[in-house]
Parts: structure tokens; C-alpha cells; sequence
């Protein structure tokens, strides 16, 4: 023990703290002194000589930052008649590498003790997550308490004297406290984790990934994991803090930027994210040949600093926008926030220490991840809504459907039959005007009963289009697909629009044929007394050609004219029902259906409908029909020659012209 005297007669007059018997806990920091180790010394002799610094005038009130070095502290205790007894020395940081604590009192051993990680890979009991250390206090003394503390991460010097039953009271509200916050954070892992399970959702694996880094950081930071959970391996704490607090960053930058789906809203900000979480790999990668105490220093301070300015960016970009669970999301990032600025400023001496102050930022990650899973499930909510809202719709939608096509089905009903049963009169009352004009022996009766028949074919033909047109809305026409040749076709066309051409004074000329097509005689037929009869009744001066010309697969069929041509806005609006050129409205009458005809019989049978017109010059229809397969066309031909005689239209009415629908534009040049 001669050293320790020696020690002690050496060591200088400190300023001594008072230790009242009836106080329970005293705050030691401001009276510490400190000196750097010798690189050459005994570990385990407490230094007789050099100078010693108070702590308190250092800036930062004891912050040594992050450093990897070793330093002698020394305390001097002068007790009353009460301070005796037993009490508790802490050092309320647990990442220390290692503390040997030295109490010396006159007249009696010295009393030795170690703790920090170190301490706890070696196997020493260790009463508590920090560094701490039982003592005897003589009363009416005075003890002087060295302490050996050896750093590798942030050494933030705090010193605290408690009454040992005052310190086991604080410990236990301590560890309730802690309790609660790994209960609750294990809580919210748990029914996201289900959540991410369940809903397949990218933000709720995000959330996950660093929900656990912040428990893997906060069970290190706060020393339950060293001193419960792997006290074997307590100086992978320090290492530990690095890489989780690396890893919760990342994951932060991807949960929000999967959370607030900034891709869409702020695709500048959402690169900036992906370049963030992106620059976090290599500072994880970085611990393989870097020290843990070289990657806090150099790479995470300002990665984070910088990680935390884009998070409340679009944090509050996302509230802005009123992105479902923003504000949440906002308040939850601003109060970790809040909470480290407080903690930086106690560091630094700026704040007095406080318990709410040096739990701030395990309450405020608690607070934050409470808030951020309240975002997620507002978010579910909002999805919940935006999905009812939209089934509602499409239910509507449907229902609304349903019933126009019921009503459309019933019109297309009442039409057919109003058409259907309008036939039959109209042809009794031919018949009977025939055989008036049969018998009427004058030529005046004879001219009435032109006009009569005349007007009845006009009403045949719209009541033709008029079925034709219900038939085809119904999808009920079912087409009769052969091969055969178009000559007799044009044939029958021909005989039935020459007279017509005679009587308006035009020129009127058939292109013949002997080429083949695969389609229905019936409906191809009409398609083309539809654009003829459109011809004729637009066509005042000029003339109209019917040409056929053989191409690759197909024969097109055109449909000349020299009429008033359709404006080139209006080419496909003539295709529908009861549409007419503006040039033409009121002009003429009829229902306005014979185009809409060629288009639901060309759409029927594959036939490509193709329009040229010019203003003021004249309108081509080209109905490119299919041709058959050579196999075909070689028995078709045979057939032909045996018959010559295609297959008649299905119904009196089928070839007989439409002259209800305008006339399309047609090049001057026909």
C-alpha cells in the first residue's frame, strides 16, 4: 500500500465536493479534474504529478466529443457527520471501453473496482447498465476518487454520487422506463410486420427495416443489450452503434420516399432521396477497413446531418400536398429532430442537464415511431376511402350501363318491330296502287299513281334502313361468309342505278370484274347501294363510278363522285347515326343512316372502310374486301362457272338503296 500513500501525498489540493448526509444525489461533473495518460504508465497507479485541469472550464462541459484516447479523472469528497455510509459513484454513459475507479481515504486501503465493456467481456459483476461502482464514505473524511477511462466512440463525461438505496429506486424507474419503450416499440414492429405480411406494402418493409436498427441502437445506446443481452460480446457495442445507426438512415430515406411516393408528386426530390439512401451503402461498407470511432467521425455525422434536412423536406412537402398520414409523418421527424438539437445543445454546455433532456432522444424515437406507424394506418384509411369510393362509382357506373343497355335493347325492340310491321302495310299498299294504275285508263291517274309508288319506295327504303340499323345495334346479324365473284353483283347494281343516272342527267359508269372475294353477297351488296344511293342524291352536276381494282389479299371497291365533298372534321363524325355534313343539314330528308350502316356491316364482315373527299369537288369510299385463299378461289371459280349465279340477298329490301345518308367528299378526279 506504500504507492497509494505515496500517491496521495503527492496529490495536490482538489476543490472538494460537500457530501451532506441528508442529500441523495450530487451532481459531481463541475468539480472533476482531468489529465490525459501518459503513454508509458502503470494502468493501475493512479498519477503522482502533472498538471490537472478542472473539467468544468472546458468547453462543452466535459464533451471530448468522439475520441479514441485514455484520461484520469479526480474527485476529491470531504464528508460531515451524516455523509458516511454506503453510497453508489456512476458515470452515466454506457459505450465506455473501460474504467478502473480508485477511492482513497486516510488511514484506511484503497478501494478498487472496475467496470465499462471491458469489464463486462471479462466477466465482473457490474451492478448496473453503466459504468458503476459501490463505495464506503467515512464520515468526517476526506476521499479523493480517481478514475482511468478509456474511450473509442463520443466520451461525454458525467459524474453522479447517489445514496444506494436512492440509486436502486432510480435504476428501477429506470428499467420501468426502458421496459416500456422496448415493449411498445416491440408492439408496433410487430402488428406493422403483420401489416407488411398482410398488405404486400414496400413503406411497412421499410418501416420494419429501420424500426429494428433503432431498437439494435437504442439497446446499445442505452445499455441493456451490453449488459443483458451479449455481455460476452460487449465491445461489439461500439461497432454495433455505428452500423445501425447507418442502417437506420438508410432505411428512414426509403421510407419516406416509399411512404410519401414522392416519384409522382416531386420526382426531383425523390432522386435526391434514392442518391441518399444509395450514399449510405458505402458507409456501411466502410466499417469493414475503417475503425467504428473513423466512420462516426468522418462519414455519419454529416451523412446524417444531411440525411435529417432531406427527411423534413419532404416531410413537409408530403403535409403540404396533404398526402394521406403526412402530417404524422411530419410530426413524427420533427420531434426526433427537436430532441437531438436539444441533446447537441447540452453537449456543448449550452442546456443544463435534465432527465427529460437525456432521455429525449429514446422518448422521442418512441414518439416518432408511434406516429409514423398512426401514418401508415391513416394511409390504409385514406386507400380504404379512395377504393369505397371508387367501387361505389363503378357500381353506379355499372348500374347506369345496365340501364341504358336495357333501354337501348328495349328501343332496339320497339324499333324492329315498328319497322317490321310498317313493311307490311307499305307493300299491301303498293300492291293495291299497282293494280289501280293497272286499271286507271287515263294518263293523269297515271302520273298520281307514279308519285304514289314513288313516295312508297322512299318509305320502304327508310324502314329497310331503319331494320337494318336496329339489327346491327343489336349484334344480332349474323353474316353468311362465301366466295363468290362480284360481276353479277355489279351486274344487278348496275341495272338498278343507270335509270337513275338517265333521269338526273348524270354520267354513270361500272369498272367490271372478275375477281373473287371472300365475304356476304347480301351485306356487301347493300354496303355499296348505301354509298351509291348517297352519290345520287348529293351528285347534281359530274358524276358517279363504281371501280374495281385487284390488290394483294384483297379487291378494293371504290365509290366515286363529283358532289359537295364533306370538310375534313367531319369525315369520321359522318360514320355515325343520324350525323350529316353542316353544308348539307336540312337539304334533304331521311333518317341518317345509311354510312352508319357500311360502317357496322364493314366492322361485321373485316372489311376496311377508307374515305378521300375535297370540298366542293367530290368524295371516294374504298371498301377493301378480303379475298379468298388460292385453294378457295380455285373451287369458287369452278362453282361459278357451273352456276354463274351468286346467292340472292337475304331479304327483299338488302340491295335496294339506302338514299338516306349524306355523301362523303370525293377528289375531283375520279
Amino acid at each position: 500500500m506504500v504507492w497509494w500513500l505515496c500517491a496521495a501525498s503527492t496529490v495536490e489540493a482538489a476543490p472538494a465536493l460537500q457530501v451532506d448526509g441528508g442529500q441523495q444525489r450530487l451532481q459531481a461533473t463541475d468539480l472533476l479534474e482531468y489529465r490525459f495518460a501518459p503513454a508509458l504508465e502503470n494502468a493501475s497507479v493512479p498519477p503522482a504529478e502533472g498538471e490537472w485541469h478542472l473539467l468544468s472550464e472546458r468547453r462543452g462541459a466535459g464533451n471530448f466529443a468522439g475520441v479514441s484516447t485514455t484520461l484520469w479523472f479526480r474527485l476529491t469528497l470531504t464528508t460531515d457527520d451524516k455523509g458516511g455510509g454506503d453510497w453508489t459513484l456512476t458515470l452515466p454513459s454506457p459505450h465506455l471501453a473501460g474504467v478502473l475507479m480508485v477511492l482513497e481515504t486516510p488511514g484506511a486501503p484503497p478501494q478498487v473496482a472496475y467496470g465499462g465493456l471491458q469489464a463486462q467481456v471479462q466477466g465482473v459483476a457490474t451492478p448496473g447498465r453503466h459504468p458503476t461502482f459501490p463505495i464506503v464514505l467515512e464520515a468526517r473524511q476526506t476521499h479523493t476518487v480517481y478514475l482511468r477511462v478509456r474511450s473509442e466512440s463520443l466520451l461525454q463525461m458525467k459524474l453522479e454520487l447517489w445514496r444506494s438505496s436512492a440509486w436502486r429506486d432510480r435504476e428501477l424507474r429506470e428499467y420501468s422506463l426502458l421496459a416500456a419503450y422496448f415493449g411498445l416499440m416491440a408492439g408496433l414492429l410487430a402488428y406493422n410486420g403483420f401489416l407488411a405480411v398482410r398488405l404486400r406494402d414496400t413503406a411497412y418493409a421499410s418501416y420494419l427495416g429501420f424500426g429494428l436498427s433503432l431498437v439494435v441502437f437504442q439497446l446499445g445506446n442505452t445499455g441493456i443489450g451490453p449488459h443483458l443481452l451479449w455481455p460476452g460480446h460487449a465491445l461489439l457495442t461500439i461497432p454495433l452503434l455505428s452500423l445501425s445507426s447507418s442502417v437506420f438512415c438508410a432505411m428512414a430515406l426509403v421510407f419516406t420516399l416509399r411512404f410519401l411516393r414522392l416519384s409522382e408528386t416531386a420526382p426531383r426530390l425523390a432522386l435526391a432521396l434514392r442518391l441518399g439512401a444509395a450514399a449510405w451503402i458505402p458507409v456501411i461498407a466502410s466499417h469493414v477497413w475503417l475503425t467504428p470511432l473513423e466512420v462516426s467521425n468522418l462519414l455519419i455525422v454529416p451523412m446524417g446531418l444531411l440525411t435529417a434536412f432531406l427527411i423534413q423536406i419532404a416531410a413537409a412537402l408530403g403535409a403540404r400536398l396533404k398526402t394521406p398520414g403526412a402530417a404524422y409523418f411530419l410530426l413524427g421527424w420533427t420531434a426526433i429532430a427537436v430532441a437531438g438539437l436539444l441533446r447537441v445543445l447540452v453537449q456543448i454546455g449550452f442546456l443544463s442537464s435534465h432527465p427529460l433532456l437525456d432521455n429525449g432522444i429514446l422518448l422521442a424515437s418512441a414518439f416518432e415511431m408511434l406516429m409514423l406507424s398512426l401514418a401508415l394506418a391513416d394511409r390504409i384509411m385514406a386507400e380504404r376511402k379512395a377504393r369505397a369510393t371508387a367501387e361505389a362509382a363503378r357500381r353506379h357506373e355499372t348500374a347506369e350501363r345496365e340501364l341504358a343497355e336495357s333501354a337501348l335493347r328495349e328501343k332496339s325492340g320497339f324499333m324492329a318491330a315498328v319497322a317490321h310491321d310498317l313493311q307490311q302495310p307499305v307493300y299491301a299498299i303498293s300492291l293495291a296502287i299497282e293494280s289501280i294504275h293497272r286499271q286507271s285508263p287515263n294518263g293523269s291517274s297515271h302520273e298520281a299513281t307514279r308519285h304514289m309508288q314513288s313516295a312508297l319506295q322512299v318509305a320502304d327504303e327508310l324502314l329497310a334502313s331503319l331494320a337494318m340499323a336496329v339489327h346491327l345495334e343489336r349484334s344480332d346479324l349474323k353474316p353468311d361468309i362465301q366466295t363468290f365473284s362480284v360481276q353479277d353483283m355489279l351486274d344487278r347494281i348496275d341495272s338498278m342505278f343507270a335509270p337513275i343516272a338517265r333521269q338526273r342527267g348524270l354520267s354513270w359508269h361500272v369498272t367490271p370484274s372478275l375477281a373473287l372475294v371472300h365475304s356476304d353477297c347480301a351485306l356487301l351488296e347493300r354496303m355499296l347501294c348505301n354509298l351509291l344511293s348517297n352519290a345520287f342524291r348529293y351528285t347534281k352536276t359530274g358524276g358517279v363510278l363504281l371501280g374495281c381494282r385487284q390488290r394483294s389479299g384483297h379487291l378494293l371497291i371504290q365509290v366515286w363522285d363529283t358532289g359537295p365533298g364533306i370538310a375534313p372534321d367531319e369525315q369520321e363524325l359522318v360514320f355515325r347515326m343520324h350525323q350529316r355534313g353542316r353544308h348539307l343539314m336540312g337539304q334533304q330528308q331521311g333518317l341518317g343512316l345509311g354510312l352508319a350502316i357500311v360502317k357496322g356491316c364493314a366492322d361485321l364482315l373485316g372489311i376496311r372502310v377508307e374515305l378521300r373527299s375535297t370540298l366542293h369537288k367530290g368524295t371516294c369510299f374504298g371498301l377493301r374486301v378480303p379475298c379468298p385463299a388460292p385453294d378457295q378461289a380455285a373451287a369458287a371459280d369452278v362453282s361459278a362457272q357451273a352456276t354463274r349465279k351468286p346467292p340472292p340477298p337475304s331479304s327483299p329490301s338488302a340491295a335496294t338503296p339506302a338514299t338516306d345518308r349524306p355523301a362523303s367528299p370525293v377528289p375531283s378526279d375520279p
